[in-house]
């Protein structure tokens, strides 16, 4: 399960309203307006390839989904949690950035881990491991938003390990 913040920031806040995009997530069980506290991890993965087919058709599903990462970072700070936490984001700059970040997914319910590693000054490798196959490509563009608001340029590599697992190779 993880938390409605999830779904509020990238399905509310980060896409626009499209009549189609919304009766297509209702087909699978998520109304943006009627937020529930939680949903399945499962759900967000079939509403993320909806939003890929919807917004992002001539992309790559890969591409597709670096971009919603990107847009649920500029979703999530409008909302009331994501306001006060990007506020701060470019005083923290990018090495805290990349070390408070396994927190930040501690602070969901879902079982996803990651493991940041400080490789050099301006390289880290994030470990990522979860019970449930994982969208890389959505954290990389998750990353590399929420880089861009500590005032880098980012660059990342993605080495998919397993279904379960990989690794964002993180530079600037």
């Amino acid at each position: 399960m993880t938390r409605s913040i999830l779904f509020e920031g990238l399905f509310v806040h980060g896409v626009k309203r499209d009549s189609y995009f919304e009766a297509e997530l209702r087909k699978v069980g998520f109304d943006r307006d009627d937020l529930l506290p939680q949903y399945p991890m499962s759900l967000f993965r079939k509403c993320l390839d909806i939003a890929c087919r919807c917004f992002y058709p001539g992309l790559t599903v890969e591409e597709g989904r670096r971009r919603l990462g990107h847009q649920f970072v500029q979703g999530f700070a409008r909302t009331v949690l994501g306001g006060a936490v990007s506020a701060g984001v470019p005083l923290v700059g990018p090495v805290r950035f990349l070390k408070k970040f396994p927190e930040h997914l501690r602070f969901d319910t879902s079982p996803i881990s990651v493991n940041a590693v400080q490789v050099n000054e301006r390289q880290f490798r994030l470990d990522f491991r979860a019970s449930v196959d994982l969208s890389p490509f959505f954290l990389q563009g998750v990353v590399e938003e929420g880089l861009r608001l500590t005032r880098v340029v980012p660059s990342i590599r993605v080495v998919r390990h397993s279904p379960i697992s990989f690794t964002l190779h993180v530079t600037w």
